[in-house]
């Protein structure tokens, strides 16, 4: 596959599995957005595990794929990046990242007693399946 079907994954698709860890491994199915660099956004509750976790280990892994592909020819991507939660003095720029069609979006949702958090998902490696190999296996690329 073509870089440009690679990142026809990330555009067509709205949810990743994010994996964090502290102690033990967790992992949860988040909705996102993306932006042109390929930082990925999304919103969690802030007592939530896998945000308690980001909040001590911002290193984590996530995948993005199409579900419904056919066995066999199902694609994604495989990636690890660092995790930044915007604070207020950020909020009103990050905020347009982040699009949303299930609620308005304002920044007062997302700052001081309210539940939720803006995160940004900066990917420092991108692993997707190499065409070219007979047997399953993983290449790295660039998202740039």
């Amino acid at each position: 596959m073509q870089r440009k079907g690679y990142l026809t994954i990330i555009k067509n698709n709205i949810y990743l599995t994010l994996g964090t860890v502290d102690e033990d491994p967790w992992v949860a199915p988040l909705f996102y957005c993306v932006n042109d660099s390929y930082n990925f956004y999304f919103i969690s509750q802030i007592d939530s595990l896998h945000t308690k976790q980001m909040l001590k280990n911002p290193k984590v892994a996530f995948s993005i794929f199409d579900s419904h592909a056919e066995e066999g020819k199902g694609t994604g991507i495989q990636a690890v990046g660092n995790i930044h939660m915007i604070d207020e003095s950020e909020l009103e720029t990050e905020i347009n990242n982040y699009h949303t069609t299930f609620i308005e979006i304002k920044p007062e949702f997302l700052k001081g007693d309210a539940p939720y958090r803006l995160f940004k998902l900066t990917p420092s490696e991108v692993w997707v399946t190499d065409p070219e190999a007979k047997v399953d296996k993983r290449v790295r690329i660039s998202l740039a």
